[in-house]
Order: structure tokens, then C-alpha cells, then sequence
């Protein structure tokens, strides 16, 4: 047959015949190097410190049970039942020395947490935020580097339909659930999670979080003064605690106005307000010229509130800005044929932040772009619920599911840690993360005592390799902050 003639058949598939084998396969040759990249740090020493002990001989230890659920999460796994699923990956089962444990017993292990635990594991959270933060500030480009240690704080509810479960009451929205309140930086890094019972209104004890995420070595004189450290956050912690918090570490702070703590509105009625015109960014009237889109009509302005706690001592600027809504007169509508009869009116949206910046430093306009970028936080919140499936708990006492929802943060700073080294300017989720880093195909290869997987050229150019060699934060980085161990 000729070439041509060949050309105009209709085209098929070739068949491939499928042969069973022997040889030991993974699927997920990145997900041993993640863990043998966090195995060798400095972190490991003292994530080891916040683990409960396992004393019996035939125990493979808390350390290695914390790896394995740390391996779900990094993985994706949803419940306590899918870790069965990676156990029995031979590249797994070698890395832990045929040592894994069965899914019960990493059940009971989770079960042994108490409260100290999970105070440890808080700090260790903490701690290992800032370790990576230092490492993007050794390893990327200068435009990259983060300068700010910039924390956004929020709550949700996980809804779940167990009766059984410790700590699920309804919440504002019927909502049978448990609460949590996470803060995270703005590269993505989990700083701490708080988890209570479903009944907890957003922003409780969260002043006492605050002052722990920000506690260092400087003093809060030094941290006021260098202006590297901040704090944002929604209305629902707009309240007395929090703001003393963040005085007494010396953190700037934004957050949207209470109109029950400050009573703001009843004050911009009384004020007389120096309204300034909202000026554009270059990107966004191209954007609108293309859209054939009127600019939105925006003024901001500013005026001081004074707490009555605070004994006339303090005094906050509260910055306004406002946008104008336009409204349809449907009940005048004048002639139906003529649709451009109808009335145009509108009025005033008014949004408010409260902040302790200083206003010489910073225009109306700048506060309110900063405290904008609030919003990236439910985003890694949507990340957690969804992309590490923390929607549900698999435990029914309430510090077991802690845990578990603590040794998942781990792996999302392990994830969100690879995303930021991977394409800094727009870091990926770790969906993308995990198809291109974790789930990397090979064969596993015992020879004369020592471990080998063989994996594609390709795969390990792109991806395992430049994480080996990305992974580089020194000891003295972990130094500087205060040790996991004292609490």
C-alpha cells in the first residue's frame, strides 16, 4: 500500500498487550523525597519533641507513625482508611524499613495526643513557617524574596453528620460542625491552628495565638521599629484583645471595622470627611478599555476613633473608603420600548479598616490595598478543605482530629514550601504540585543490601533533582527561633 492511501485510512490505536510482572513499582517516587528532605533537616529534631512516645517493643515508634500520616497528607489522602492505599507502595515500605504501621495502630497513635502535644505542635508549626520563609529568603531571586512577615487570620467550620464525634455543636448557620481558626502568611505558610467545638463564635482567643505566632527574639520595641511584622484580619476580631495583642508584640495591623465595637458609622455621619478620588492602576483602566467597562467611582478618607477601654489613651485611625453602587428605578421606568428612559440613581457602599499604620507612611489608598489581600487567606483555607480533605475529621475524640489536622499543616508547608521554590511570582496549589512532584512513576530495585528507584530522566530533571538541591536552610536558621520543646 502506498504512502498516501495509507495516510487516508482511518486511524487506530495500536494494541498493547498487558503483562503482569514481579517487579516492585511506585507511583509516588516524590513523595520519599519529600519526606527524606524533611528527615534530614534541622526540623526533624524537633518535630520529634512534640510526638506522644510509643513504649512498646513492637511500636514502630511516634516518629515514623507521624511520617506515615504526614505521607497521607502529602499524598491526598482523605481518612484514616486510605492510608492503607500508600502502605503498601514498595518504595514506601523500603524508605520506613518494611517497619509501616498498620491503620489501627496509627489510629491509636493519634489517640495519644494530649494537650501538650498539641501545644508543641503548634509551636513546631510556627517554627518551621519561619525555617521556610528564611529558606525563600536564601534561594530566590531578589524581586521574590519575601521582606514581611505578613500573617492573615480566619475561621471555619467543618461541617460533619456523626453524633458520636467530640466537640460538633450547631453553629450561627445550623451548621452541625467543628470550628477552627488557622493563621497563615501571606507565602501560603500554616502558622498555628486552633480547633474548638462548633458553637465557637470566629476570633475568640485569638489574641493569645497572635502573640504566639509573633513571638521571636526581638522585643517588641524592635519589631515596632523595623515595621516588618503584620497583622490582618476580618470584623470578627475587631475587638479589644486582639488590638492589645498586637500593641503589646509590636505588630501593625488592619482589620475591617465593627461597627458594634467602634460604632464607625454613627461617627462618618458626625465627621466632616476629606473624600479623596480612588487613582487607578495602569492595569486596571487597560483592563477596563478593553472590557469597554466604566471605572468604578471610589473616594477614601479617614478619621480617628478612640476605644473607651483604653482610658483616652489610644487613638486609631479608622480609613473609609467608599464606592459608589448605581441602582435601576424599576418602578419609573418610563417607556418599556425605550429602555434608555429608565432612571439611573445609586448610593454610597462604605467599607471601613482600623489600623494602628502610621499615615505619613501610608496614603488612604495604600492601607486599603493592603488590607485587600486579607481575602488570599480563604483561599489556603479552601486549599485545607478541599485539596487536603480536612472538610471531615476521621477521629471522634476532638485532640486526635487536632492532630491530624496539625501533621496535615506540616505537609501543606512542605507543599506550599515547593510551590514558592517552583515559580515564585505564581506558586501553584498542590494539585499541581503533586502531579508534577509527587506522582512520579518508578521501580524499585534491591541489589547487594541497597535501595534503588529508577525512575524516568525527565522526571527526575524536573523535579526531584532541583528539590534535593533546592532544600537548603542551615541550622542557625532554626536557632533563631525559641525552641518547639519549651511550650
Amino acid at each position: 500500500m502506498i504512502r498516501q492511501a495509507r495516510r487516508r485510512q482511518e486511524r487506530q490505536l495500536r494494541k498493547i498487550k498487558i503483562v503482569p510482572t514481579d517487579f516492585k513499582l511506585t507511583t509516588a517516587g516524590g513523595l520519599g523525597t519529600v519526606l527524606e528532605i524533611f528527615d534530614q533537616s534541622a526540623l526533624a529534631k524537633e518535630f520529634r519533641k512534640c510526638l506522644p512516645g510509643r513504649i512498646s517493643h513492637r511500636s514502630a515508634g511516634s516518629y515514623y507513625m507521624a511520617l506515615m500520616v504526614m505521607a497521607g497528607h502529602v499524598h491526598g489522602v482523605e481518612a484514616l482508611a486510605d492510608l492503607a492505599q500508600i502502605q503498601e507502595d514498595p518504595y514506601l515500605q523500603k524508605l520506613f524499613e518494611d517497619d509501616v504501621s498498620a491503620v489501627r495502630t496509627i489510629g491509636d497513635f493519634l489517640r495519644d495526643f494530649e494537650l501538650e502535644h498539641i501545644e508543641k505542635l503548634n509551636g513546631f508549626l510556627n517554627r518551621m513557617a519561619r525555617s521556610l520563609f528564611s529558606s525563600l529568603q536564601l534561594n530566590l531571586e531578589e524581586e521574590y524574596k519575601p521582606k514581611d512577615l505578613l500573617i492573615d487570620m480566619d475561621s471555619t467550620y467543618h461541617e460533619h453528620f456523626g453524633e458520636k464525634i467530640e466537640g460538633v455543636a450547631w453553629n450561627y448557620k445550623n451548621e452541625w460542625s467543628i470550628e477552627t481558626q488557622v493563621g497563615f502568611s501571606a507565602q501560603g505558610f500554616c502558622h498555628g491552628v486552633q480547633m474548638r467545638p462548633g458553637n465557637t463564635k470566629s476570633g475568640v482567643d485569638a489574641a493569645s495565638a497572635i502573640e504566639k505566632i509573633f513571638q521571636d527574639a526581638r522585643t517588641q520595641l524592635a519589631r515596632k521599629r523595623e515595621g516588618r511584622d503584620y497583622f490582618r484580619a476580618d470584623s470578627a476580631y475587631c475587638y479589644q484583645d486582639v488590638i492589645r495583642s498586637c500593641l503589646k508584640m509590636g505588630v501593625h495591623f488592619t482589620l475591617t471595622a465593627n461597627d458594634a465595637t467602634t460604632g464607625w458609622k454613627k461617627q462618618l455621619e458626625s465627621e466632616g470627611m476629606d473624600w479623596q478620588s480612588w487613582v487607578h492602576s495602569e492595569a486596571t483602566v487597560a483592563r477596563a478599555l478593553v472590557r469597554e467597562e466604566q471605572l468604578p467611582k471610589i473616594e477614601v478618607a479617614r478619621f480617628f476613633w478612640q476605644p473607651g477601654w483604653a482610658d483616652e489613651k489610644l487613638l486609631f485611625p479608622i480609613v473609609v473608603k467608599r464606592t459608589w453602587v448605581e441602582v435601576r428605578d424599576e418602578k419609573n421606568q418610563g417607556d418599556l420600548f425605550a429602555p434608555d428612559t429608565i432612571k439611573e440613581k445609586g448610593e454610597w457602599d462604605y467599607y471601613a479598616v482600623v489600623t494602628n499604620f502610621n499615615l505619613n507612611e501610608w496614603t488612604h489608598q495604600s492601607v486599603m490595598e493592603h488590607h485587600a489581600k486579607r481575602g488570599n487567606a480563604e483561599n489556603f483555607v479552601k486549599e485545607e478543605k478541599y485539596n487536603f480533605k480536612l472538610k471531615n475529621f476521621p477521629c471522634q475524640k476532638l485532640l486526635a482530629n487536632h492532630a491530624w489536622v496539625l501533621l496535615a499543616q506540616v505537609a501543606h508547608n512542605m507543599i506550599r514550601w515547593i510551590a514558592m521554590m517552583d515559580q515564585p511570582g505564581k506558586p501553584h496549589y498542590s494539585k499541581k504540585i503533586r502531579n508534577k512532584y509527587i506522582f512520579i512513576a518508578g521501580r524499585v530495585v534491591s541489589h547487594a543490601g541497597s535501595i534503588t528507584l529508577r525512575v524516568m530522566k525527565s522526571a527526575y530533571e524536573r523535579g526531584m533533582k532541583n528539590l534535593k538541591e533546592s532544600w537548603q536552610f542551615s541550622e542557625t536558621m532554626s536557632a533563631q527561633m525559641p525552641s518547639t520543646a519549651s511550650g
